[in-house]
């Protein structure tokens, strides 16, 4: 919705333009809040480097977030959304409101229930489930800073539902910002509080998650329905609780499955001291891009997309989609094959500092590049899980995520010894299986779309792959012939960035790109100005 005149107008009725609009305002703060996390993770480094604390601050997230995505936070609210965006696109603003508060309600309670069980059992989770290799001592510690980050877990719970509250309101700006709070609250625990060690990051954690959640109240205030003056309001939503409850468990199959994958990767990890932490680093920096893109045009399009399949506009949807898959392709290539070539150099540039060493910028350059590969498959998954779930459908993308965490975790299992073998790193293997499995997930998933809704074009999102495809192939050729030419030093890997850059769009525009001539023809107008 948007506010005007003291009327709240639904968000499937604010024009196509404000898509753009809304995607370009999340994508800023996006990199905004990758930047504040690109520092956190900075001093972290400097402080830790890839060793034994930072390996235990790593896993000591598994359990936490399995539990929101799982059990309650992020499956609950994937189903909550469309059914809330239902509410609000037929104007039955208090329902959609009273709707919020009982899921809000549901979520609290079950979040805390399993927040006291989890840290009670926290020894037992970490070394029989979470990182069987670590040692007495690690546990020891990995649990202890699990039960702080478990504080954490309770408020995302909730801050995540008003996330999706106000986006579907058409209020993008408070939950944009979120993110960047969550990631300051990180850097006061590596900085303020550093005098506790690795416990002051924990403690950072749970300051981020109030920020995250404080930052939205007031926005959350200027919409609120009439409804929540009354008392004791009563208003049809059972129908919409049962349809949530149906709609949650593909959900939490499909995010349980990746957790699961999570798991698996994080226990085969642990066996060599650095290998989590390695691994978490080259993934993080791999998510830049993916939030960037993928999140950034998804967040901004599930409403409108939530709103048109519900009235049945199959048009609209279909043209949205399209729109946003070509935009998505266009962008990720050239950030895949990015990192690919410039790993290395810019982890060095950005990372090595500290206890930070050059080991550790090897081990994170060789698991990115391999990651790399999948990246466009997973900013492209952003965009067709939700549209999945638009058309509240969660049954298809939940089956395919346990097909690709099924994938992933038998390669991850055949690929981690044969990297060992052949005397690789071995974590790469679990870089390159989460990168096959993405993209098998992925092209068959979008098959599934195409199918299940009329009017997607997947000749054209193919055309705009092999063209865009193109030109990332020709920008690395000018990288990699750059940094031969003059080397991988600051200067020169700070000056590739502007090249790279340079060089894909001059391939796409002689390919005919439609996105790069765009792009040219805003930045025309942006100059004439």
């Amino acid at each position: 919705m948007t506010i005007g005149e003291g009327k709240l107008r639904p968000a499937s009725q604010v024009p196509r333009r404000s898509l753009a609009r809304s995607a370009t305002i999340v994508a800023g703060f996006y990199v905004l809040s990758n930047i504040a996390g690109f520092l956190a993770r900075l001093l972290i480094n400097a402080r830790f480097g890839a060793g034994a604390e930072q390996d235990a601050f790593r896993a000591a997230f598994v359990i936490p977030d399995l539990m929101f995505n799982v059990l309650a936070g992020g499956a609950l609210a994937s189903a909550f959304i469309p059914v809330y965006v239902g509410r609000l696109g037929k104007g039955e603003v208090d329902a959609a409101w009273q709707l919020a508060r009982a899921v809000i309600v549901i979520v609290f309670a079950v979040l805390a229930v399993l927040a006291l069980i989890a840290a009670a059992c926290a020894p037992v989770l970490i070394q029989h489930v979470v990182a069987r290799q670590f040692a007495p001592a690690q546990v020891a510690l990995t649990a202890s800073l699990m039960r702080i980050m478990l504080i954490a877990t309770v408020i995302f719970g909730i801050s995540g539902l008003l996330m999706g509250m106000l986006q579907s309101n058409d209020a993008f700006l408070a939950p944009a910002v979120a993110p960047s709070l969550y990631q300051l609250g990180i850097i006061l625990g590596a900085t303020a509080l550093s005098g506790l060690g690795i416990h002051g990051l924990a403690v950072g954690v749970v300051l981020g998650a109030l920020m995250h959640l404080g930052v939205q109240l007031p926005s959350l205030w200027e919409i609120r329905s009439p409804l929540s003056r009354l008392p004791h309001p009563r208003l049809p939503i059972r129908d919409d609780l049962r349809q949530i409850m149906k709609l949650m468990p593909p959900r939490m199959l499909g995010l349980g499955a990746v957790q699961v994958n999570t798991l698996v990767n994080t226990t085969l990890a642990s066996g060599i001291q650095g290998g989590v932490s390695a691994f978490n680093n080259a993934f993080a920096i791999m998510v830049l891009p993916i939030a960037v893109i993928g999140q950034a045009i998804g967040t901004a399009l599930f409403p409108a997309i939530s709103a048109h399949a519900a009235r049945g506009e199959r048009t609209q949807f279909a043209v949205a989609f399209n729109r946003a898959l070509n935009a998505v392709i266009a962008l990720s290539l050239p950030a895949a094959v990015g990192l690919i070539i410039l790993g290395q150099p810019l982890i060095r540039l950005l990372f090595e500092r500290g206890a930070f060493d050059a080991r550790s910028t090897e081990w994170v350059a060789f698991a990115l590049a391999l990651l790399a590969i999948g990246l466009p498959a997973h900013a492209a998954l952003e965009l067709v899980t939700r549209a999945f779930y638009a058309l509240k459908d969660s049954i298809r993308p939940a089956a395919l995520a346990v097909f690709s965490v099924i994938v992933n975790i038998a390669l991850s299992v055949a690929l981690y010894p044969a990297f060992a073998r052949a005397g690789w790193l071995p974590f790469g293997g679990l870089a390159l299986a989460n990168a096959i499995a993405t993209i098998l997930e992925t092209l068959i998933l979008y098959a599934m779309l195409v199918r299940r809704a009329d009017g997607l074009a997947p000749r054209a999102a193919w055309i705009a792959f092999g063209k865009h495809g193109l030109a990332a192939v020709m920008m690395g050729v000018v990288l990699w012939g750059w940094l031969q030419l003059v080397g991988d030093d600051a200067a020169a890997t700070v000056a590739a960035l502007p090249i790279g850059v340079s060089a894909y769009l001059g391939a796409a525009l002689l390919l005919r790109s439609e996105e790069a001539w765009l792009a040219a023809a805003i930045v025309r107008r942006r100059l004439k100005r």
